[in-house]
């Protein structure tokens, strides 16, 4: 009977997820070889129900109540309360399935349901010994196993969580998987939280951010026409010797003089913020990044003459004052993309990693640094200190640590970190990961202080510069080299996209109108939806012009500095996915009331972007 029911379950699946199937059928194959101790007995409870007994390390414990496994289900069920429409749900412990079904059974058809198991042997006593096949068959299910395919646990939470839906997310651990399983969980549920703060503070930041960054991107694409990039950077300097970020973290006051020792030896990338600690020491970088919208003035206050590397969203001020090359990679910001495009090529990506090293990181990979040195790379509070001295403050503050999260440190067992901060941590060890298992890469972590990084060699900043800066190695001007780099444009594709630039204004402008004629379409929808006689053909037609005028809005490349404008207005649209009406009235209503608010502050932000791209584009010839 349990092969049976083995063969309906893995049928069910087989609609959804094939491939999974097949890998469930090579493991059965070899059952030996399954690494999980845990001993699977199933039993009937007194109400019927089929519980599993497990035994693990010589303790035994039930999954279900042995007497009455059916009545916590419903005191959980009542519990969990409404699920919405679109909610992500993540199952953590499959158990005997009663949690599962019921889930399965409340929840919405359209609600992502993914269940996390621990143990590779429950699982499939489960398979066998439970008919799932209805609930599998409803709707598909991510089942991410331990031991079969639990490295998918992070693409499938990277596909099912968007800043929409994150107010209905439900995490439910199964009863007594606490017990034998806590390692197992943490690490999937610390990951599940990380990542759904990560959407917060993006979405915060791009917020708090809006009106900054199409104003800059409008400013900066200007200089984006002159054709210098980080791709020709690469091709100007030497990327055979070591490159060194320098950041701005507190242990940066104890070797920052060890720098000199470097100068020309190696290519001196600095962070924004760590330029007055090295300008005061007397070191200047080869260049310095920015990403900043608005980074202020002040804090690279004397690297005017610095080449500076910047995506187009950066603090446009910032980026005019530059005397030295201003060098650019895309950050996804279709007009300064364009520019390239239009003439057959193409602008060079850096990865963002949600802070200035993290991108200076990615760009010393990608312009193929096989060595790169990390100094004041700290990601905690060294000494009870963001920065080093002489950044924001002349003398840093120490912070109150009360709270505040531990990570492993250099040199320390724990270091006291900020929510960010680790944030950007859990980002560095991610991506030193990938890129080693892909190229041959050297991370030396030089910073002495601050948080581990995974995948680095801890030395002392002037050990390294000894081993990789040699007396024999012939001195580079890196400057000089940087100031002969070439336009990626001729004169003529430089006009072709300044004539580009001149015609965004105009768009705007066609954007607007069409706002308004949405407007006025949205409106005769809510007067339909009060009148108590829905015509479906009027509402079709209705609904076809919206789509039709709002394609016409969206395929503009303008557009997309709109939605980096008024997210908040673009999300209340998105958002009415994530609900469901009673009726039909209810549903043009509401339809209709955001569709307005919409299409308003649609119309209002192309006015505003209009008048902004005539004045930011006014000087560009």
């Amino acid at each position: 009977m349990g092969n049976e029911i083995f063969e309906k379950n893995l049928a069910a699946m087989e609609k959804w997820y094939p491939d999974f199937v097949k890998l469930i059928r090579k493991q059965e194959e070899k059952k030996e070889d399954i690494d999980d101790d845990t001993e699977v007995f199933p039993e009937t409870s007194w109400d019927g129900e089929t519980i599993f007994r497990i035994k693990k390390g010589g303790q035994m414990l039930y999954l279900g109540g042995k007497r009455n496994a059916g009545e916590p289900i419903k005191m959980w069920s009542e519990r969990i309360g409404e699920v919405q429409q679109y909610a992500p749900i993540f199952l953590f412990g499959i158990g005997s399935g009663l949690y599962f079904k019921e889930i399965s059974r409340i929840a919405p058809k359209e609600a992502n349901l993914v269940v996390y198991e621990p143990s590779v042997q429950i699982f499939f006593t489960l398979l066998q010994e439970v008919d799932l096949s209805k609930e599998i068959l409803a709707r598909p299910v991510a089942f991410i196993i331990e031991g079969l395919n639990s490295n998918e646990f992070e693409s499938v939470s990277n596909k099912i969580l968007v800043f929409e839906n994150l107010d209905f997310l439900k995490e439910e651990i199964h009863p007594n998987y606490k017990e034998w399983y806590a390692e197992e969980l943490k690490q999937k549920i610390k990951f599940l939280h990380g990542y759904a703060e990560g959407i917060v503070v993006q979405a915060n930041t791009i917020r708090r951010f809006a009106a900054e960054i199409a104003d800059n991107v409008l400013h900066n694409v200007k200089y984006v026409c002159d054709g210098y990039h980080t791709k020709g950077l690469m091709e100007a300097i030497p990327t055979n010797v070591p490159a060194i970020l320098v950041s701005a973290g507190p242990s940066l006051n104890k070797n920052v003089h060890a720098l000199k020792d470097a100068v020309g030896k190696a290519f001196i990338l600095a962070v924004d913020t760590a330029i007055k600690p090295l300008l005061k020491a007397g070191i200047c970088p080869d260049a310095f990044m920015t990403i900043d919208p608005q980074k202020p003035l002040h804090l690279v206050e004397g690297a005017e003459y610095i080449p500076v590397i910047a995506p187009s969203s950066a603090n446009h001020a910032l980026i005019a004052r530059q005397k030295g090359k201003k060098i650019f990679y895309s950050d996804g910001y279709a007009i300064a993309e364009h520019v390239y495009y239009m003439n057959g090529k193409s602008l060079p990506t850096v990865l963002s990693g949600g802070s200035v090293a993290c991108n200076a990181f990615s760009a010393l990979h990608k312009m193929g640094f096989e060595t790169v040195i990390l100094v004041g790379q700290d990601l905690a509070l060294t000494g009870n200190r963001t920065h080093a001295d002489g950044t924001f403050q002349e003398k840093m503050p120490e912070s109150n640590t009360t709270g505040l999260p531990t990570v492993r440190g250099n040199y320390e067992d724990k270091v006291y970190t900020r929510i960010d901060f680790r944030f950007f941590l859990d980002w560095f060890n991610g991506y030193i990961a990938r890129v080693k298992e892909r190229c041959n890469i050297r991370v030396i972590n030089a910073t002495e202080g601050g948080a581990y990084i995974e995948g680095t060699e801890l030395y002392t900043l002037k050990d390294i510069i000894k081993e990789v800066c040699t007396e024999e190695a012939e001195k580079i001007d890196f400057s000089e080299k940087i100031e002969q780099m070439e336009s990626a444009f001729s004169e003529e594709e430089r006009k072709k996209a300044v004539t580009y630039l001149n015609n965004f204004p105009k768009e705007y402008e066609q954007i607007q109108k069409a706002a308004a004629l949405l407007h006025a379409t949205y409106k005769k929808i809510g007067n339909l939806s009060r009148s108590g006689n829905i015509d479906p053909v009027g509402v079709r037609k209705l609904l076809k012009k919206i789509k039709k005028l709002t394609k016409q809005c969206q395929e503009k490349e303008a557009y997309q500095l709109i939605e980096v404008t008024i997210p908040t207005a673009e999300q209340i649209i998105r958002s009415e996915y994530y609900y469901e009406k009673d009726t039909v009235e209810d549903e043009l209503s509401e339809i209709a009331r955001k569709g307005i608010l919409y299409s308003q502050v649609l119309q209002e932000c192309a006015g505003l972007l209009k008048e902004m791209s005539e004045e930011a584009l006014l000087s560009i010839a």
